[in-house]
């Protein structure tokens, strides 16, 4: 991938854009307890000027994913990105199967007290619904996260 910038600007937008810290805390449901430290940069995660890890700066619903990637001088006066978009194993795996258990504990809570049929069809409508939601609030908080840093670095797609 190209940026427009060149590198000088390309890690001036980095700087101006990110809060310092650890990008794998900050896409857990762990990042609830940053909520006091909160800034109104786009990006959280580390950088130096040939190596990045970023993911969206959120408190309350946080993306799962890092961008990491290295920067290179190319010619033109332009930045070569080469990044990928990679899951934050914890935020990730909790987003995507703690619904399941959660349908799990809630049929055997519903069936232990003997519960009539139509409320383990009432909440398992509702669990299963919600395991579908989360499948495609990943999806879309991925593209949007990618959309976002292509945005604000001004990356083209090489073809």
């Amino acid at each position: 991938m190209i940026s427009r910038k060149n590198i000088i600007e390309f890690i001036q937008i980095l700087k101006n854009n990110t809060k310092y810290g650890n990008p794998k805390i900050k896409g857990t449901p762990f990042a609830i307890f940053s909520v006091l430290g909160e800034s109104n940069k786009i990006f959280y995660g580390n950088y130096n000027k040939t190596k990045f890890e970023l993911t969206r700066n959120a408190t309350f619903f946080p993306t799962p994913f890092i961008i990491s990637g290295e920067i290179k001088t190319n010619k033109n006066n332009q930045t070569e990105i080469i990044y990928q978009v990679k899951p934050i194993g914890f935020g990730y795996y909790w987003l995507k199967y703690m619904p399941l258990i959660g349908v799990f504990m809630f049929n055997l809570i519903l069936y232990t007290d003997s519960a009539p049929f139509e409320i383990f069809v009432l909440a398992n409508t509702f669990l299963f619904g919600l395991i579908i939601f989360s499948y495609f609030y990943i999806r879309f908080k991925k593209s949007k996260f990618i959309t976002v840093f292509e945005n604000v670095f001004e990356i083209e797609k090489m073809i």
